[in-house]
């Protein structure tokens, strides 16, 4: 594959630029780009431009495109924005079968950058253009990045993560720790009370949350106000709300006694004009004064010892276990951001951002080791994953497809830290099976769960106990195996996981599965009523098929099975296969 730098475009008066290629072998090509002022600049937006042949594209991938796979044009030019509170700077190029064609990263992963791709109509090539400082930064007098693309022909999913590997290297990004907590099924006060939360309600959930397996409890917006018009005018301030929970401390010591931890919703950068605190922090504000609420600007270490001690006083006196940390993207400069006071300690916003999440991570570690700390997508970049410890996908209530592809588009980019579902909810009129898919499609990750459990019928909740015991028995591989997202391009049409001789394998849309192994699983998660198996040698196996709420319906042995199979499998059935020694 032949990547050829064409040009840059965007530079001011008395800065130097220079691009060179630093690295090339065995399909890795490594570009360095550099600028060097006379004087501190606010850099305008300087754009690199590459181009590369268009040789068996099929599909494309990044962190932030969501259900945009397709191939565009060069003149339509979707992006890929990355800066260390959202997103992060990669871009795939992937062939029907899987295989890597172009992928490419850029090493700084906290500065605003935009990656646009598009196919160019006329030379069948692929138009690359990387712009740095896509949005407003502070002033700077030097910079560099390198620019990374890998053509190895390798499966795609193995060549994001080695991109995940060489931004930790290169940045030399801290691992963080994921507590055992973060990684078990969680109870979501959000969908189900909204924020009209109650603590006599959420212990009676709490109770039964527990005897399925669940052992958190994340209460959501609403504890802190009695305003539920789903603003944040109200928000800044962090007092209990006493009508909804009447002892926070008293709250938090019944759930540990049933078993449960307990998190706490907070919306870190707002402070609302309805609040006493609003006048405390004028002009150390992101936004427009005349907005209904604002954002804190971490440049000013009033602002960041605020946000860390307003979480340190919760953990000491309300004794809880956890923060779901929100809308730390929401932070970022604008016209009405501070240009020249004295009080800030940093230029830098990303800078800034980095040491809020670091202090708070030391802070809350030092009183509790094990401390959980929730981001959401898209603040899910090389960055944020370092400081915080469960990594869930952005809301979509009901939407089992976006709940999937964040599975799992997470997963490909997040290391070891866990990863989390969107609160799962469904009709409690529906059909027990497409409850059931609302669980299937997340199984590669954990699944955070925000149903009444009080109000579900005998048959939804035999689904809900069957499919956290399976996940639980499972969870080793589901988590932590070797993963084999197929199809991008399909939003992942089967997913397997492999540990030891055990696969297990989710059929979204594909249900054609290869037999390889001694203990094959396969749940169907299609509208199909059949899975079809495939050998490339003949095999005698027993196959146990287990409903949706785990009753088992028929148990066969196939003592000639080769080439394929077809066997009846009914939505959200799961296929127990042993191949006979």
């Amino acid at each position: 594959m032949d990547i050829k730098y064409l040009s840059y475009k965007g530079v001011l008066k008395g800065v130097k630029v220079d691009i060179e290629k630093t690295f090339e072998k065995d399909g890795i090509i490594v570009y360095r780009f550099a600028l060097k002022s006379e004087k501190a600049i606010q850099p305008s937006p300087i754009t690199v431009k590459f181009s590369a042949p268009v040789t068996g594209f099929f599909s494309q991938w990044s962190p932030t495109r969501g259900v945009d796979r397709t191939l565009p044009p060069n003149w339509s030019k979707p992006t890929t924005a990355s800066r260390l509170a959202s997103g992060a700077p990669l871009h795939c190029f992937i062939g029907q079968d899987g295989i890597n064609k172009v992928c490419l990263a850029v090493s700084d992963v906290k500065t605003p950058i935009t990656i646009r791709s598009g196919l160019h109509e006329t030379f069948g090539t692929v138009d690359y253009q990387v712009e740095f400082f896509s949005s407003m930064v502070s002033p700077i007098l030097e910079y560099s990045a390198y620019i990374r693309f890998d053509v190895r022909e390798l499966f795609y999913s193995d060549v994001i993560a080695q991109a995940v590997n060489w931004w930790d290297d290169i940045n030399e990004l801290p691992e963080t720790s994921v507590p055992e907590d973060a990684l078990m099924p969680v109870y979501s006060t959000w969908y189900n009370f909204n924020q009209n939360v109650n603590d006599e309600e959420i212990i009676a959930e709490c109770e039964k949350a527990y005897k399925l397996g669940m052992r958190t409890v994340i209460v959501d917006d609403g504890w802190q106000t009695d305003d539920v018009a789903r603003g944040y005018a109200y928000c800044g301030e962090w007092k209990l709300c006493k009508s909804k929970i009447k002892d926070m401390r008293g709250f938090s010591q019944r759930l540990h006694q049933i078993g449960m931890k307990i998190m706490l919703w907070y919306s870190v950068p707002f402070v609302g004009k309805k609040t006493e605190i609003w006048k405390k922090f004028k002009g150390k504000y992101l936004d427009n004064p005349e907005n209904e609420w604002n954002c804190l600007d971490p440049r000013f270490p009033e602002v960041r010892e605020y946000l860390v001690n307003t979480y340190e006083t919760a953990l000491k006196e309300w004794d809880i276990d956890g923060f779901k940390l929100d809308f730390i993207d929401s932070m970022v400069l604008t016209e009405f951001s501070d240009k020249d006071s004295k009080d800030r300690d940093f230029e830098s916003l990303e800078d800034s951002l980095e040491a809020l999440l670091a202090e708070i991570s030391d802070r809350l570690k030092k009183i509790r080791p094990d401390i959980l700390i929730e981001f959401r997508q898209g603040y899910i970049g090389p960055v944020v994953k370092a400081y915080g410890n469960m990594l869930r996908v952005g809301d979509c209530a009901y939407d089992m497809i976006k709940n999937r592809i964040g599975v799992i588009d997470l997963r490909l980019t997040s290391g070891k830290t866990a990863v989390h579902s969107d609160m799962i909810i469904w009709n409690y009129d529906d059909s027990v099976e497409n409850a059931a898919k609302q669980l299937i499609a997340v199984l590669f990750g954990v699944p955070q769960i925000s149903v009444m459990l009080n109000k579900l019928s005998e048959e939804h909740l035999r689904m809900l106990t069957f499919y956290l015991n399976f996940w639980m028995k499972n969870r080793d591989i589901f988590l932590d195996g070797e993963l084999k997202p197929y199809n991008p391009e399909c939003f992942y049409s089967l997913v397997e996981a492999t540990g030891g001789d055990i696969s297990i394998n989710v059929c979204y849309n594909k249900n054609v599965v290869d037999i390889h192994n001694d203990n094959t699983i396969i749940v169907n998660g299609t509208g199909e009523k059949y899975i079809i198996l495939h050998s490339e040698q003949e095999r005698n196996v027993v196959y146990t098929r287990t409903n949706c709420i785990g009753e088992i319906v028929e148990t066969k042995i196939i003592s000639d099975l080769n080439g394929d199979w077809r066997i009846g499998v009914n939505p959200a059935d799961i296929l127990d296969i042993r191949v006979q020694n």
